[in-house]
């Protein structure tokens, strides 16, 4: 192994904020970075959508077989199987003796919706790579009992590129301003009880997301007049998050979440950030200070209700998030340096 590492990453997830933003980091902190792409394997319209849901068919046979291909000729030092829903047991075995296997995975295939399909590739896997960064830390001792032999928490980041204060002027302000901001999932916990609430307690509120899901759970909680917007990325989504008074932030129960990426993203914006109180957050950020929490409904709109009139103390808190974010290595160039580190000491480990 040369002293520069040479990583394939395999992509299976499809935001922008994931592979390609590991490609870029780790390029920028001298890491050799080449990314191979599954989704390019499984076609377009109904034929895509369907192997992409079933991880069966000729492109996913295909994207297996093209990514054995890509590591018995280029032999990367690394082979980062960023998620790996894609990649069969037999395929992360044969590439065993070639590179160093290794993985990440964002969302929670150990928790409650460990069986749905996405994740029957991976699990079934485990056991053959090399090593493995989770995003929690209860998958640390549930990936070890899986098989996997060395596994490391490996906590989100912000985008420097990115996530960073702006002044919205004219339009963009116009468009963007609201006092409450939720951008994100939907999810049958507390998230539509607070955000109806606060639009009922005279908040205007807009949520960001998946549409029709959003739609159905709102109906559900008779939030008919909170508007629905798509799905936003990039510099829209960050806007969006400088446009808004307060930035709620849910966590998922599918995913056993104590944080998430926004809780990282909304600071380094400059942004006020609310979210749920979990002993991970309060760790992250103090609150009343550099952030704020609730855990109930009541206490969510009274927070919001409160700080989207008291322009001082919002202000306040934000700078001083910011300032707590901005200093704390969060930013993905630090998780990259982090990874990157880790990995070569299980490289030398596994060497004896």
């Amino acid at each position: 192994m040369s002293e520069t590492l040479s990583v394939l990453i395999a992509r299976s997830a499809f935001d922008e904020i994931y592979e390609p933003a590991w490609h870029r980091a780790l390029n920028e902190i001298g890491v050799r970075c080449r990314m191979f792409d599954a989704h390019a394997f499984t076609g377009r319209g109904p034929a895509r959508i369907i192997q992409e849901r079933l991880l069966r068919g000729p492109g996913i046979r295909r994207a297996n077989r093209e990514l054995l291909r890509a590591v018995r000729e280029e032999r990367p030092d690394v082979t980062l199987l960023y998620q790996g829903r894609h990649f069969t047991r037999e395929t992360v075995e044969a590439m065993g003796p070639l590179t160093f296997v290794t993985g990440y995975h964002n969302d929670d295939p150990m928790g409650p919706r460990r069986r749905i399909s996405r994740y029957r590739h991976l699990l079934d896997a485990l056991p053959f790579y090399h090593g493995y960064h989770v995003f929690r830390e209860c998958n640390v001792a549930e990936f070890l009992a899986a098989g996997v032999p060395r596994v490391k928490l490996l906590m989100s980041y912000y985008l420097p590129w990115l996530h960073y204060p702006r002044r919205l002027d004219g339009g963009d302000a116009r468009r963007w301003a609201c006092d409450v901001l939720f951008a994100g999932h939907p999810e049958p916990d507390i998230r539509a009880e607070c955000l109806s609430a606060a639009a009922k307690a005279g908040l205007t509120v807009k949520v960001r997301g998946h549409l029709w899901s959003w739609r159905l759970l709102m109906l559900r909680a008779a939030a008919f007049s909170i508007p629905i917007g798509p799905l936003l990325a990039g510099d829209d989504y960050a806007k969006a998050i400088c446009g808004a008074k307060v930035c709620a932030c849910f966590f998922s129960r599918w995913n056993r979440d104590q944080y998430t990426i926004r809780v990282f993203e909304i600071p380094a914006c400059g942004a006020f950030l609310l979210a749920e109180r979990t002993p991970v957050m309060l760790g992250l950020y103090e609150e009343g200070k550099e952030a704020e929490y609730f855990s109930s409904v009541e206490e969510f709109v009274d927070k919001a209700r409160f700080y989207v009139r008291n322009d001082a103390a919002r202000r306040r808190i934000a700078e001083a998030g910011y300032r707590r974010c901005i200093s704390s290595a969060r930013d993905i160039h630090s998780r990259m340096k982090q990874w990157a580190a880790d990995v070569k000491g299980w490289m030398e480990e596994a060497r004896g």
